[in-house]
């Protein structure tokens, strides 16, 4: 007559473990690249997993097998994805924004802060973490296309041959 309020609660229980274990298997078997720092596109592809994730176990007509095949494409859609970057520096630009000079040999650039969306503080801030307290005696910053900021102290920027694929701060990406 009355439904068992338990039954719920240990139908989600159990689809919890059994999505969670197989959410585990399938990220061993995408690789490292699927846990990497982020970038942008990967950022979204994680938030998509969350998502499915909790479809699979809140959903009660989502089947467990459907689910982990959304998780398995998506997981193969990034690989491709990552593997098309790799072969065409054009399709990376497409889906990877470019690292940009912020600083450079002590001098802020503020065009490249506005279209970055970072504040001098930021810049800052990543100086100090760097364990320097003088903007003058740095050589850059650059934000990396996952919106870290990299500092580098050396001699000069043109000495620097990390900084040849970096965009300046000028520079419009394509």
């Amino acid at each position: 007559m009355f439904p068992d309020p338990w039954s719920g609660v240990v139908s989600t229980a159990l689809m919890t473990v059994a999505a969670y274990l197989c959410l585990i298997i399938v990220l061993r078997i995408a690789g490292k690249r699927s846990l990497s720092k982020l970038n942008p596109f990967d950022f979204v592809v994680t938030v998509a997993l969350g998502a499915l994730l909790a479809s699979i176990i809140l959903q009660p007509g989502t089947a467990l097998i459907d689910g982990l095949v959304a998780v398995a494409g998506l997981l193969l859609l990034q690989g491709l994805v990552a593997s098309m970057c790799r072969k065409s520096a054009r399709f990376a630009r497409l889906v990877r924004s470019p690292p940009r000079l912020l600083l450079t040999d002590g001098v802020i650039h503020e065009n490249a802060l506005k279209r970055e969306g970072i504040t001098r503080a930021e810049v800052e801030a990543a100086i100090r973490k760097n364990g320097h307290g003088r903007i003058e005696d740095v050589t850059a910053v650059v934000v990396e296309s996952n919106g870290k900021l990299s500092v580098i102290c050396a001699q000069s920027a043109a000495q620097c041959s990390a900084l040849r694929s970096v965009l300046g701060p000028d520079e419009r990406s394509s």
